[in-house]
C-alpha cells in the first residue's frame, strides 16, 4: 500500500469528537501545530498532527486506528526525533519500534469530577493573571528549576482566555500557584500546581489545587483532567487525594 501526508487545514471538529470550537484554525495556530491528512492514493484513512519534528497524534477517521503502515508512511514523513503516541494506537507504536525509537516516558491522564466546596475560598489563595508573571514566573523558576518562568507564565495567561490561576501565601510569601484553562471539550485542565521544594508535603498543593477546582466548581464546571508521569510518585498521590483518576496514558517514544 502507498501512503502519503498531504498537509492541509484542519476541518471542523477533524476526529468527530463532537468538541465545539469556534474557530479550529485559531486553536490549532495558537498551539503551534500543524495538520495533514493520511490518504491511500486519493482515499483518506487518517489524519496527523505534529509541532516542528514532534509528532503529536497519529488517529485514524471516526475513532478508528490507522493501518499500521498508514501510521508508519505518517511517521516516516514527517521524520520525528520525538512521538507521542497514544497507548490505545498499537500501529503507532509498532512503527516507533520499526524506526528504533524506544519507550522513553509515559503520562497518565487523569479525570476527576467537580463538586463545589461547602467553605468559600480561603484567603491564603490570591487570584493571579498575565499582570502577575513577574511573581509567578519566579515561584515557577523555583518549583520546575527553570529559567524564563516569567514569560511562560505571562504568555499562559495571555494566550488562553478563560483561564485562571492561584498564589498561595505562607507567611506573608508565595509558596505554591496553580493554573487551569478550559479545553474546546469543556473540560477543565489542570495545567500547573506547584510548591517550593523545602514546603512540600505540607498540604500547601491540596489546599491550593481545592480552591482552584472549587472556583470552578462554583461556576458551573463539571469535570477536570490532568496530565502527570508515570515516574512522578508524589504528583500522582496528590492527583488521586484530589479524587482524579487513571483515564489514559500516553507514551512517549525518542530515538535510541
Amino acid at each position: 500500500m502507498a501512503y502519503k501526508v498531504v498537509p492541509g487545514r484542519p476541518p471542523q471538529d477533524p476526529w468527530g469528537s463532537g468538541l465545539r470550537v469556534r474557530d479550529w484554525e485559531a486553536w490549532y495556530d495558537d498551539a503551534g501545530l500543524r495538520f495533514g491528512w493520511i490518504q491511500e492514493t486519493d482515499q483518506r484513512v487518517g489524519a496527523i498532527t505534529w509541532v516542528g519534528d514532534e509528532v503529536t497524534q497519529v488517529l485514524g477517521l471516526n475513532a478508528d486506528e490507522p493501518p499500521e503502515e498508514a501510521s508508519e508512511a505518517a511517521l516516516m514523513w514527517i521524520k520525528p526525533r520525538v512521538v507521542a503516541a497514544y497507548s490505545f494506537q498499537p500501529g503507532v507504536q509498532a512503527a516507533g519500534r520499526r524506526q528504533a525509537l524506544e519507550a522513553a516516558g509515559e503520562m497518565f491522564q487523569m479525570r476527576a469530577r467537580l463538586s463545589p466546596p461547602a467553605e468559600p475560598r480561603p484567603a491564603e489563595a490570591a487570584p493571579v493573571s498575565a499582570g502577575d508573571a513577574e511573581t509567578v514566573g519566579r515561584l515557577y523558576d523555583q518549583v520546575f528549576a527553570t529559567k524564563g518562568g516569567r514569560r511562560v507564565v505571562w504568555q499562559f495567561f495571555d494566550r488562553h482566555a478563560g483561564s485562571q490561576g492561584y498564589l498561595w501565601r505562607h507567611q506573608g510569601r508565595g509558596v505554591g500557584f496553580y493554573a487551569d484553562r478550559v479545553n474546546p471539550n469543556r473540560d477543565v485542565q489542570v495545567v500547573w500546581l506547584g510548591v517550593l521544594p523545602d514546603l512540600r508535603r505540607q498540604g500547601f498543593g491540596v489546599r491550593l489545587a481545592g480552591a482552584g477546582l472549587g472556583a470552578r466548581a462554583r461556576t458551573g464546571w463539571l469535570q477536570a483532567v490532568t496530565q502527570v508521569a508515570s515516574s512522578n510518585s508524589a504528583g500522582l498521590r496528590l492527583a488521586e487525594a484530589l479524587g482524579f483518576s487513571w483515564e489514559w496514558t500516553k507514551t512517549r517514544l525518542e530515538a535510541g
